[in-house]
């Protein structure tokens, strides 16, 4: 007599069959896609091993010498010759096949931008233009995601496509800023330092990251950004005045005193010129001395104490007598920086250090003390 199940226990036993069944299903999907994915992968490769051939050979190829007075167009049409093969095999394919071939040879030919120049880069870039890389990168620009345009922005500059600059100085005020950084990089190497008259001009609150990228540019081009910098510090915007000025003090461009002398007496926002009064500082020019001495006693703290560092660091003798009736009137760490300020004001200015180190006011006493033994360090570590 056979034994009989409970019917719970064969709903049980199908359902464990079928969920066995979907798991072999799945594993086989995922063996089969990887497969697929391999199979795609090594073709690309073999497509791209190809492809770097055909252009080394055809970016290297010497091509005959045209006359003195040759058209221009002449030189473009030796170029046509060279690519032609190529986009006759594209036109020949279907439309799928195209799509591949076409993004392996994109590929190609961004690898080999970064490493050419001359006229084989003149080249490239012109095949860039005739298989409709530069279009399609000029279409990307105007993606909905901001990655797809960030991409877009970098590549355009790698293949230097002029025709990218209108959309490029647009990206300057894209909402992302990793955006912003891939359009300045490339226009930087579309327009050269030429190109900072647009960045500045364009470009709104500037990032810390975007700063960090600009001043790695900057100082590539030093002297070179000078002007640029100088009729940055006009901008409507507060941070790139400040930019403008943080880098003008770190080139050392002692022709940047005026006009840093010009934002520190009339540029509409305190913080600014607060800047103004560090860099005229650092860059250590006796011109700007008196203009310093008068925001000394400014209400306004930032710009007060920057300015008294700043007189501290130009250091004159002319300055010890606005500097000793401040500390009479200030307390606490602005006293400390106006004490620094004095005492590198020359021998006069730690003679009378001495002196307040020998007074009866104890809290005056111990801060000329402890900057009398700062000062000593500086010199012996001088």
């Amino acid at each position: 007599m056979g034994t009989a199940y409970p019917i719970e226990f064969l709903i049980i036993m199908g359902f464990a069959a079928v969920a066995t069944l979907m798991v072999l299903m799945i594993s086989l999907a995922l063996i089969i896609h990887k497969a697929i994915e391999f199979q795609k992968s090594w073709r690309q490769e073999r497509l791209y091993g190809i492809y770097s051939s055909a252009f080394a050979q055809i970016l290297l190829q010497e091509l005959p010498s045209l006359p003195p007075n040759a058209k221009t167009s002449a030189v473009f049409i030796q170029y046509d010759s060279l690519i032609s093969p190529i986009k006759q095999r594209l036109v020949a394919m279907t439309r799928g096949r195209r799509k591949v071939h076409k993004e392996v040879l994109r590929r190609v030919m961004i690898d080999f931008a970064q490493d050419l120049s001359g006229e084989p880069s003149e080249r490239l870039v012109y095949f860039f233009y005739v298989l409709g890389f530069v279009e399609e990168q000029l279409r990307l620009m105007k993606s909905r995601h901001w990655w797809i345009r960030a991409h877009a922005a970098r590549e355009i500059g790698l293949v230097r496509a002029r025709k990218g600059i209108a959309s490029l100085t647009a990206a300057l005020e894209d909402e992302h800023p990793d955006v912003r950084n891939q359009a300045i990089q490339s226009l930087i190497v579309l327009v050269g330092v030429d190109a900072l008259d647009i960045i500045f001009g364009v470009s709104r609150n500037l990032s810390q990251w975007t700063e960090i990228e600009l001043t790695v540019i900057i100082m590539n081009f030093r002297e070179e950004a000078v002007p640029y910098l100088i009729t940055a510090l006009d901008s409507y915007d507060d941070s790139i005045a400040s930019f403008a000025i943080e880098m003008l003090a770190e080139i050392g461009f002692i022709q940047a005193v005026d006009p840093l002398l010009r934002v520190l007496q009339t540029h509409p926002n305190t913080s600014v010129r607060a800047s103004a009064a560090e860099a005229l500082g650092r860059l250590g020019d006796g011109r700007a001395e008196q203009a310093l001495l008068t925001f000394a006693f400014n209400p306004h703290k930032g710009l007060r104490v920057r300015s008294i560092e700043a007189l501290g660091r130009i250091g004159t003798p002319a300055a010890l007598p606005l500097l000793q009736k401040r500390l009479a009137k200030s307390e606490g760490e602005e006293q400390t920086t106006i004490a620094r300020a004095i005492g590198k004001c020359g021998h006069e200015g730690r003679l009378f250090l001495e002196q307040c180190e020998q007074s009866g006011d104890s809290l005056v006493s111990a801060l000329a003390s402890q900057v009398l033994e700062e000062l000593g360090s500086e010199t012996v570590s001088g």
